[in-house]
């Protein structure tokens, strides 16, 4: 049987290493990456896997109730998604919630109680729905969706008391 070359591992750049942190939300310094790429174009395999495990393990202690998936290799970004999602049909498509620095965006990671620790845990789903609307900085009741949603109630309230 003949021999099959093994498969070569990709080297990475300064944009994959930014790709990388930016997926684990894990702020990283333009000077830390200077440090880890260097003068060079690319850094080796093993130096990025290093990397990644460093933003694994940062993530863990930024991320807490997400620390088992994200040690297991699921990027936080990945983790997050479906609130991004949420937001953005809350919101308007234009909705893009910043994780790591918005106080009111982290509270769908903290918003919530673990029942068998009573620790912060993330917000459900439905909770993070009702957050985005009742928490007046979002401005939901100017969003084209609050604005149709308050148009509804208006209708049903004018139909209910006769109206056509």
């Amino acid at each position: 049987m003949p021999d099959t070359p093994e498969p070569q591992q990709k080297t990475m750049g300064l944009a994959d290493l930014q790709t990388m942190a930016h997926n684990y939300h894990v702020p990283v310094s333009d000077g830390t990456f200077k440090q880890i790429v260097g003068d060079a174009e690319n850094v080796a395999p093993e130096k990025a896997q290093a990397f990644e495990e460093y933003l694994k393990t940062a993530a863990q202690g930024l991320y807490p109730s997400l620390a088992p998936q994200i040690a297991s290799g699921i990027p936080t970004a990945a983790l997050l998604d479906p609130y991004r999602q949420v937001g953005k049909q809350v919101l308007g498509e234009g909705f893009e919630p910043n994780f790591q620095t918005d106080a009111r965006a982290r509270m769908a990671l903290e918003g919530g109680t673990d029942p068998k620790t009573g620790r912060p845990a993330p917000m459900s789903l439905s909770d993070w729905t009702s957050y985005l609307k009742t928490e007046p900085s979002f401005g939901w009741t100017h969003s084209d969706q609050g604005v149709a949603a308050r148009r509804m109630v208006l209708e049903k309230i004018h139909s209910e008391f006769g109206g056509k």
